[in-house]
């Protein structure tokens, strides 16, 4: 490589032009490869060694021992030749730097200490992957002995296992969040070009495809989308996965190139997988961007952040990728989603997420059967603010776990204090997400909670809508199984919203169905409507199971569902969700009603409720 360089002055012009592309950056050592790295020092005898990681066109030394930051330049460092011999040998020595004129004038050999051996390996991640090198110099001319050399391409496996774990993504083998932010950060402070584009890309479809053709086949789509996002990218930017179905890329250069790359990623992202005996498989990516002028000094994350927003609006299901760029409309939802974490967190100063009960009755028997726990937001600036406005935010940025067991905890909590104040508790009914669900910990969880309160399961109900159900029927009832074990109770709940599938709901026992408002209200003025109706109670009859009315808000509708033996109810006609203060007053109001007082009136039971 050398002759053939020297014999040619205008390829070896060509060849450190190309190479003085890579700038070497510096930040604190880490102290578990500096460990390798000191073990490769002795084992060879050198005097001071390091490990560079390459990442597209910048250096990283994230290993350094015995050098200080003065000496290291800045482009056309050692680290660089080895990059560009890493596919021609798997070890690069120069003996007398000193005489060799691509490296006479480095600082490292101009000045103190004036080393002028160097040797190192290229490290090469298990699948083809560049990671970097291991390097180490001496001050003296010489040349490495064979067990020399075999004991540092023996450490330099150690160090490609180590990058592996705590660099690189390990189905991928790309760079991981931290590397890529890393990179990030530099390239946004350090770049001469004009504009950078920060891109999240979350793959719609995956976690299905996942589950329906097995690991081995979904790490398959994930290496492949890798490697499609990272040539598309190119050398001069940033591509990695941020783990799952998740990657991000960096694109520097002109805004209007950019918007035509943009839309060559939607086809690429787009284009079909071959999966073995599954044929082919197309998937579809919420695409999030951020875009920014450069030289930018604030923070990586702060971009990637913008970006993952983005991305995370982008709601229904995909015909195709779709990209959204980060606006004045996102820039306030990424305050409320802020704000969420904070009252996720027990932040008062974002305010107080809580338990709200809205009362479930039997009106022909005048008592109340169960409530069904809402959360609300009280808010230092908003006021109330109803799920209806951050349970998609919660469940679009990963949070949604974190808030439902925040109400299961209140629910457990608010009924332990009502079993020992000997008030007449009844069953209380939780919506669950999907991804709750199907959680990993959940039952531990639950089972902890249940533990802690001394809350028996019978006391719970768990709420699957029908449209969880249809989506992944596998995985949800076996799930639901568990739930049962612990003597929940499982309902169907929003009926009649989804296909009404009777074979998906017969795959798992259930112990309620849950009418959507939509078949309840207007009933009485609606042969449609009271058709359908009469069709899904026909359905829960044939099932075996409890029938509950959601949405009753008129009287005329009341009085259909009487008619038509429909007595369970929810709704606002009776009562909108109580704060657990005023649970206390209707349950204490019951406990001191007399054992033989004869059953409450409907407007008895409305004006107690609504007390």
């Amino acid at each position: 490589m050398e002759s053939s360089a020297l014999q040619e002055p205008e390829a070896e012009q060509r060849r450190l032009a190309e190479l003085s592309r890579y700038a070497i950056t510096l930040d604190e050592s880490d102290p578990k490869l500096d460990l390798i790295t000191e073990l490769a020092i002795k084992s060879v005898g050198a005097d001071i060694g390091g490990i560079s990681i390459v990442y597209q066109s910048q250096i990283w030394l994230p290993s350094r021992v015995g050098v200080e930051v003065r000496h290291v330049p800045r482009a056309g460092s050692f680290c660089t030749w080895v990059v560009g011999a890493a596919t021609e040998s798997d070890f690069f020595e120069i003996e007398d730097a000193d005489a060799d004129a691509r490296f006479r004038t480095n600082p490292l050999v101009t000045n103190a200490p004036f080393l002028r051996h160097y040797a190192a390996v290229p490290l090469l991640g298990a699948r083809g992957y560049l990671l970097g090198t291991l390097w180490v110099m001496t001050a003296r001319p010489r040349k490495l002995a064979r067990e020399q050399r075999m004991m540092l391409q023996g450490m330099a496996r150690l160090v490609v296992d180590t990058l592996e774990l705590r660099y690189c993504d390990e189905v991928t083998g790309m760079s991981n969040r931290h590397v890529f932010l890393h990179h990030l950060q530099l390239g946004v402070e350090q770049t001469t070009l004009s504009h950078v584009v920060v891109g999240y890309v979350n793959l719609a479809g995956f976690r299905r495809l996942n589950d329906v053709f097995g690991r081995l086949q979904g790490d398959q789509v994930l290496r492949e989308m890798g490697q499609r996002l990272a040539g598309w990218a190119g050398p001069e930017n940033l591509a990695g996965h941020l783990g799952g179905d998740h990657f991000a890329f960096a694109l520097f250069g002109d805004r209007d190139e950019h918007a035509i790359q943009l839309e060559q990623l939607k086809d690429l992202l787009s284009a079909p997988f071959l999966l073995g005996q599954g044929g082919a498989h197309t998937l579809h990516a919420r695409v999030g961007i951020e875009h920014h002028d450069t030289p930018y000094t604030g923070s990586a994350v702060a971009l990637l952040d913008a970006a993952d927003t983005a991305s995370s609006s982008i709601v229904g299901h995909l015909q195709r990728t779709t990209v959204k760029e980060y606006g004045a409309e996102l820039l306030t939802r990424s305050h409320m989603v802020f704000e969420l974490q904070g009252a996720l967190d027990g932040d008062a100063r974002h305010g107080v997420l809580m338990a709200h009960y809205q009362p479930q009755v039997d009106f022909t028997h005048g008592t109340l059967i169960g409530m069904e726990a809402l959360v609300r937001w009280q808010h230092p600036v908003r006021g109330m603010v109803f799920p209806n406005s951050f349970i998609p935010l919660a469940e679009s940025t990963e949070k949604i776990y974190q808030l439902d067991m925040l109400v299961l905890v209140q629910v457990c909590r608010d009924m332990r204090g009502w079993l020992d104040a000997g008030l007449p508790v009844v069953p209380v009914s939780l919506n669950f997400s999907r991804r709750s669900l199907l959680h990993p910990q959940v039952i531990a969880d639950l089972t902890a909670e249940l533990e802690r309160y001394a809350i028996p399961g019978h006391m719970l109900e768990f709420e699957v809508t029908e449209s969880q159900l249809l989506e992944t029927v596998e995985l949800v009832a076996p799930r639901v199984a568990e739930f049962r074990e612990l003597g929940a109770r499982i309902a169907v709940d929003d009926f009649g919203t989804g296909y009404s599938n009777l074979d998906a709901i017969s795959s798992f026992p259930f112990d309620r169905l849950k009418v959507d408002r939509q078949f309840v209200s207007g009933v009485a003025g609606s042969e449609k409507v009271a058709g359908l109706f009469q069709l899904i109670q026909g359905i829960s009859e044939l099932f075996k199971a409890e029938l509950l009315c959601e949405g009753l808000e008129e009287e005329a509708d009341l009085l259909w569902l009487a008619a038509h033996g429909a007595d369970r109810v929810q709704g606002w006609y009776f009562s909108a969700a109580r704060t657990p203060d005023a649970i206390v007053r209707i349950l204490t109001a019951l406990r001191d009603r007399a054992a033989d007082e004869q059953p409450l009136s409907v407007a008895q039971l409305r004006a107690l409720l609504q007390n």
